[in-house]
């Protein structure tokens, strides 16, 4: 009996630990919050992170199991109300996908192409028919200029047409890129997860600003080459890759 109890004590302890670990990450997470409650910086997370958002009714399960074990914690290391065993290592599991989120390249499009400034027109309409590719982060001498886009081209395209026929053969890019560069976008370092990612994006949406974009660069530098490219559509079609345990 005493072996019995000493297990399901080992169970519960293990059980709050990884719950407090899950929540220390969540307070982590969330970085505009008058509370410190987990349910409500859950459903706060759940929000803006597919990771945290698929789990948020387990968590909430395991946030009331959690109150009715402290509650009834008789003295320190003596629980009278425990878990089972597939519950600790399910929280476990979680635990350890939400401390060890996938890495942002294994959803960013790589190699990214590049133009720049005065790269031909008609070499980007290529690069655009044999890469299946939207956006391309413009660079001269080394450091990023903006961001070119299909919507771009076909904006620039109307207009010109507008005034007369378009004669594309002279066309650089530096004719099209407005000299205001009206996409945003944002620069993370190689070794950025996931929840770098998702944060990026949730704090230009806080800030009613569209982030186009997010390029990753080996020190995260706008005056370095990108290795990998994300959008937000990117975020979507790899949730996937985002929930994978």
């Amino acid at each position: 009996m005493e072996k019995e109890t000493k297990t399901n004590d080992e169970l519960s302890e293990r059980f709050e630990a990884a719950f407090n670990r899950i929540h220390n990450r969540l307070k982590a997470t969330v970085k505009q919050s008058d509370s410190d409650a987990f349910v409500e910086l859950l459903h706060i997370s759940a929000r803006n992170h597919a990771s945290v958002r698929a789990h948020l009714d387990e968590l909430k399960q395991y946030a009331k199991l959690r109150n009715a074990i402290v509650h009834q914690k008789t003295e320190a290391n003596y629980y009278i109300a425990e878990p089972h065993q597939e519950i600790v290592e399910r929280i476990e599991q979680i635990d350890k996908m939400l401390s060890e989120p996938a890495e942002a390249m294994s959803i960013a499009s790589s190699p990214v192409h590049i133009v720049e400034l005065d790269t031909p027109l008609v070499q980007v309409l290529e690069m655009i028919r044999d890469d299946k590719m939207n956006e391309y982060p413009v660079y001269e001498k080394g450091k990023c200029q903006g961001l070119l886009t299909g919507k771009e081209i076909l904006k620039w395209m109307a207009n010109t047409h507008a005034n007369g026929k378009i004669d594309i053969a002279s066309v650089q890019v530096k004719d099209i890129l407005p000299e205001k560069n009206e996409y945003i976008i944002a620069f993370v370092k190689r070794d950025a997860n996931i929840f770098d990612i998702e944060f990026t994006f949730e704090e230009h949406q806080s800030r009613n600003k569209k982030l186009e974009a997010i390029l990753i660069t080996p020190d995260g530098s706008s005056d370095e080459l990108p290795v990998g490219i994300i959008t937000s559509w990117d975020l979507t079609k790899n949730n996937d890759v985002i929930l994978e345990q």
